[in-house]
């Protein structure tokens, strides 16, 4: 076996090590996202009643575009609410 036979196996292991300790430390970062994402967030809905919303839509509809006032007057007025 030729030394660069020797060096090309010592830095594929090398990188194999790198990636699992790599992924070693990452996946308790994602197991925390997840416990994150079932928090449960109590909100009143327009009829008066009490639901339970996770966490993680409400975040990710945050940015979203509001209607204005005349857009919910007219939507308020029109037949068919959909």
């Amino acid at each position: 076996m030729s030394l660069k036979e020797k060096n090309n196996r010592r830095n594929f292991l090398k990188s194999i090590l790198t990636v699992g300790s790599a992924i070693g430390f990452i996946s308790p970062v994602n197991k925390k996202n997840k416990q994150e994402s079932n928090d449960k967030i109590k909100m009143l809905t327009a009829d008066g009643k009490l639901v339970e919303v996770n966490k993680s839509v409400i975040e990710k509809n945050a940015g979203l575009k509001r209607a204005s006032d005349k857009e919910v007057f007219d939507w308020m007025r029109s037949k068919h609410k959909t």
